[in-house]
């Protein structure tokens, strides 16, 4: 059985696809410290023409590469690992999270186990403004302007004209 059968970890070496094709290049530092793949492929959640999911690993985050039929050759990133360095962005299984590297985040918070609340849904970015959608209501908060446009707004079926649009 050759060391690269299986499943094995490495780290990210390279992102910067040529092709833009969604691949990376890996180094796996138990096998030599130096050495660096071809560009390997990212399996993901879903994927077709010009569709999908698309979140890639940042340099040196590790990586678990699988080998298709065990050859060497073809090798495929099937998950991105946290470690003892590397943390996942939160600790409770009840607020699901996609969090960037910047720190914008989209949060699916499910209810407490007493099933108090359906739970919310948040939409934050780096800089403090926040969407929150919970419980029959919609919160929008900016931390400076708050700005909508459109041809006609209405609150409560009341209609806001904005300036120099006149109904």
């Amino acid at each position: 059985m050759s060391k690269m059968e299986g499943v094995v970890v490495g780290l990210v070496t390279d992102v910067n696809d040529p092709l833009k094709q969604g691949r990376v290049r890996v180094n796996f530092p138990w096998l030599d410290d130096q050495h660096q793949t071809d560009w390997i492929r990212i399996a993901t959640m879903m994927a077709g023409n010009k569709r999908g999911t698309f979140f890639m690993p940042e340099l040196q985050d590790e990586v678990l590469v699988a080998f298709e039929h065990n050859n060497p050759r073809m090798p495929h990133v099937i998950g991105f690992m946290w470690n003892g360095q590397d943390a996942p962005p939160g600790d409770d299984v009840r607020d699901r999270r996609i969090t960037s590297k910047n720190g914008h985040s989209i949060r699916f918070l499910d209810s407490t186990p007493s099933g108090g609340s359906l739970g919310a849904l948040v939409i934050e970015d780096a800089h403090g403004n926040k969407i929150t959608l919970s419980n029959g209501k919609i919160s929008i908060e900016a931390v400076g302007v708050l700005e909508m446009k459109a041809g006609i707004v209405t609150i409560n079926g009341r209609v806001v004209v904005p300036s120099g649009n006149p109904i």
